[in-house]
C-alpha cells in the first residue's frame, strides 16, 4: 500500500464479500532448473494464459501475478470452485499439450471467502483484507494438484460433488478446511500427423532457405518457400500448409507485423507458426510467444534444433 497515503485515503473504503482463489505452481524452481529456456517462457506463459482465461470465463478477475503465483478474485464462491474444477480437470491436458519441459506443472490451490475493503482513493488493486492472506495460506498448505476450502467457502457452496472433503480442523487458522481433487480422466485421442506435412516458409536468406529445405524433406515434410506477405497470402489459400515457419528478419516488411496479421486472420487463427529470429533475447522471445507464435528458432538455424522444434509443434497440434 502507499506509504504516502493520508488518514482520509483509507477512511474512504468500500466493503464487499469475495472469494479468492490462490494459485502457485509446486516447486516451480526446480521443474525450471536445467531447461531451455524458450520451453521455460513459453509453458509458463501458456499456464498464466490459461488460467486468466478461465477465470475471466467464469466471471473472475486476476488481481495478482507474483512470479508464478496467481490470485484471483470473485464475486461468488460458486464461480470460484468452477474455477477450481477447470483448473484442476484440464491440468493432465495441460501437462500433455502445452507444457514442453521435462517435468509435469502441478498446482496447489486455496480457497476463503470472506470481506474485503478497497480503496477508492488510491490505485486498482489496492486490497485490504486478511481474506487475500488466508487464501494464500491454504495454497501453500494444500497437497500437489489439490485445492483447499475454507469452511466460510463450503458454506457458500450448494450443490457441489463428493470430491470435496473434509480435512479437519487447521490450528494456524482456527478453522475447519476441506480438500478437492479433480477425478477426470483424459480421453486419449486417436489423431496422426498429416503425412506428409506441409510447411510454409516465409524467408528471404538462402542459406536458411536451403538448410530447411534439406531437414524438412528428409524428415517427410513438402515445403513450400515464399518471399512476402502477398506470396505468403497466396501460398495459405491454395495450399493450405500445417505449419508455417516465418522469419521476422525480411528486409522489405517488418516480421513482426507479418504474425499479428496471420494471427487476426480467422482461418490462420489454428495454424500453429514457428518464428525465425536473430534477435534472440529472453525479452524477444516473450515478446514472440506473447503475440502468438507456437515456436522460436534462433539464427543461424542449427539442424537438430529445426527438427526438434518443427516436430514438437507438430506433435502438440495434431496428435
Amino acid at each position: 500500500m502507499d506509504s504516502n497515503a493520508t488518514l482520509s485515503d483509507y477512511l474512504n473504503l468500500s466493503s464487499k464479500t469475495s472469494t479468492f482463489v490462490s494459485i502457485d505452481v509446486v516447486g516451480s524452481t526446480t521443474i525450471k532448473s536445467g531447461e531451455n529456456e524458450q520451453d521455460v517462457i513459453y509453458t509458463f506463459l501458456a499456464y498464466h494464459k490459461r488460467v486468466s482465461d478461465l477465470t475471466y470465463t467464469c466471471h473472475g478477475e486476476v488481481i495478482n501475478i507474483t512470479g508464478d503465483g496467481i490470485m484471483c478474485r470473485f464475486l461468488r464462491s460458486e464461480d470460484a470452485a468452477t474455477l477450481v474444477e477447470s483448473i484442476l480437470g484440464q491440468q493432465t491436458a495441460f501437462n500433455k499439450r502445452l507444457n514442453r519441459l521435462s517435468r509435469p506443472l502441478t498446482l496447489r490451490l486455496g480457497v476463503h471467502t470472506g470481506e474485503v475493503y478497497e480503496n477508492q482513493s488510491l490505485d486498482a488493486g489496492q486490497w485490504i483484507s486478511h481474506t487475500i492472506d488466508i487464501a494464500a495460506k491454504l495454497q501453500q498448505s494444500a497437497q500437489p494438484d489439490t485445492a483447499r476450502f475454507s469452511e466460510a467457502t463450503m458454506n457458500e457452496l450448494k450443490n457441489r460433488p463428493g470430491a470435496y472433503r473434509r480435512v479437519g480442523w487447521d490450528a494456524s487458522l482456527s478453522m475447519n478446511v476441506y480438500a478437492y481433487q479433480s477425478q477426470s480422466t483424459i480421453i486419449s485421442r486417436s489423431h496422426s500427423l498429416p503425412d506428409p506435412t506441409r510447411i510454409l516458409v516465409l524467408e528471404h536468406e538462402l542459406d536458411e532457405i536451403v538448410r530447411l529445405k534439406k531437414i524438412l524433406s528428409g524428415r517427410r515434410h513438402d515445403t513450400l518457400t515464399v518471399y512476402n506477405q502477398n506470396q505468403a497470402a497466396l501460398g495459405i489459400a491454395a495450399w493450405n500448409p500445417h505449419l508455417i515457419l516465418l522469419s521476422t528478419d525480411l528486409p522489405w516488411e517488418t516480421g513482426w507485423e507479418l504474425l499479428l496479421s496471420l494471427r487476426a486472420d480467422e482461418d490462420l487463427s489454428k495454424v500453429p507458426i514457428i518464428v525465425m529470429s536473430r534477435q534472440t533475447t529472453g525479452e524477444i522471445i516473450q515478446k514472440t510467444f506473447r503475440m502468438g507464435a507456437n515456436g522460436f528458432l534462433r539464427k543461424p538455424l542449427e539442424d537438430q534444433q529445426i527438427i526438434k522444434r518443427v516436430e514438437m509443434v507438430l506433435r502438440e497440434f495434431y496428435l
